[in-house]
């Protein structure tokens, strides 16, 4: 993803319009190409080596802001690591006892010096390792020493398509709120952009329009704790928005050094490619423990995914986590409320006891508090605030609680 000082952007009549790419140009594909080369060609080479070639590169070229962003995803997939005989720390520790052994040091020794070759022999010794070995691992972890291991190389056209898509993700960054709309939408894409939104934890609200649906977002500027892990959640919704049939993105951000309240709007026009297949898939460390809790369990109720989209009164939308069913037909519904404020929450849960499914239990995660405060008195509502994990009993005993037959409300 690109940081705000890479992001190309013209600003008019109050409006941010970030300057995509063509990613059929020639001299863009030029570039995307000549950057996976050199990159391809860094593997086994120091980060330093890495960046001086990068250096040379951009040099006084007039696409120097292009070229640092395309390289910018580019390090993003580049796996580095600390190649030295043994923990550097412990090389320079060996060295350093052994120099202090025979201090004053220089090379050949004599006139009252220590050897500095001798020295560093015997600090091979001590480790086990040759003396080269030592020398070449000596400052091995630091950052500009580290070696280039492997490096995920696109093919230019989709390194382009990263860099559109990136741009926009990193306006999103800076965020107060996000309104989408999805006109006429079908029913599965639209299951897939909220499982998006639920699964990347988002503060959300949505309702029935006139063709289709409106989703407000909450921006992680809106927070006042937790606003970059928000803010990197935000961002990652939109390559599953993109692959709506139709779809726009207003979004009121904040930029710049002197915090101008702009407006930023996308479409499904937008040169915005998702390469995204299956959201389903992406499960977080919370629900991947309690999903092997409740496979543990010797207990007739089971856990699922939830595929529903409940329609609360016209005035928002709930989509359950996860459904519970039991072996006799009964269901519970589990809904997991991640980043929150506190009357936002206090909010939707007076809405979900006044047109809210009768079976449904709100798990709410205590620590993503959005707002510094205090949760809210929850009252009879069937929720369950939890610190760390989600305990598969106690979502048992609150089952037993509220279950119904089939998917009666």
């Amino acid at each position: 993803m690109l940081t705000a000082d890479l992001v190309r952007a013209s600003v008019r009549a109050g409006v941010l319009r970030p300057r995509f790419v063509d990613v059929g140009r020639a001299d863009h594909l030029g570039q995307a190409e000549a950057l996976v080369r050199l990159f391809a060609a860094c593997r086994g080479k120091t980060v330093g080596e890495l960046d001086e070639a990068l250096a040379d590169h951009i040099g006084d070229s007039t696409d120097f802001a292009l070229i640092r962003g395309l390289a910018k995803l580019l390090r993003d997939g580049t796996e580095v690591a600390v190649d030295a005989a043994a923990e550097p720390a412990a090389i320079r520790a060996a060295v350093f006892r052994a120099a202090g052994a025979a201090w004053p040091l220089r090379p050949g020794g004599g006139q009252g010096f220590g050897d500095r070759d001798a020295a560093l022999a015997a600090a091979a010794e001590a480790l086990g390792i040759d003396v080269e070995a030592v020398e070449d691992g000596l400052f091995g972890d630091l950052a500009a020493e580290q070696r280039v291991k492997d490096v995920a190389l696109p093919e230019p056209e989709a390194l382009l398509e990263r860099y559109n898509l990136g741009l926009a993700q990193a306006i999103l960054l800076r965020a107060r709120a996000v309104v989408v709309e999805l006109p006429g939408v079908s029913a599965a894409r639209l299951r897939s952009v909220f499982r998006y939104i639920k699964f990347r934890r988002l503060m959300h609200r949505a309702a029935k329009t006139a063709d289709g649906y409106r989703i407000e977002l909450d921006g992680p500027l809106s927070l006042f704790r937790q606003t970059q892990r928000y803010g990197l959640q935000l961002a990652m919704v939109l390559p599953g928005l993109a692959l709506a049939e139709r779809w726009s993105l207003a979004a009121e951000v904040v930029w710049g050094k002197e915090r101008r309240a702009l407006r930023f709007e996308l479409d499904q026009d937008a040169p915005i490619v998702s390469r995204d297949k299956d959201v389903g898939t992406w499960v977080g460390d919370e629900e991947k423990h309690l999903q092997k809790g409740f496979r543990a369990l010797d207990s007739p109720w089971k856990l699922s995914r939830g595929a529903r989209v409940v329609d609360l009164g016209g005035r928002d939308v709930l989509v359950p986590d996860y459904v519970l069913k039991h072996e006799d037909g009964r269901e519970a519904l589990l809904d997991i409320v991640w980043f929150w404020k506190k009357a936002r929450f206090a909010d939707r849960l007076a809405l979900l006891r006044e047109h809210g499914p009768k079976n449904l239990i709100v798990a709410l995660a205590t620590r993503y508090n959005g707002d510094k405060k205090d949760p809210p008195d929850v009252g009879d509502a069937t929720c369950y605030p939890f610190k760390g994990v989600i305990a598969p009993k106690r979502l048992v005993e609150l089952a037993e609680e509220v279950a119904v037959r089939g998917r009666a409300r």
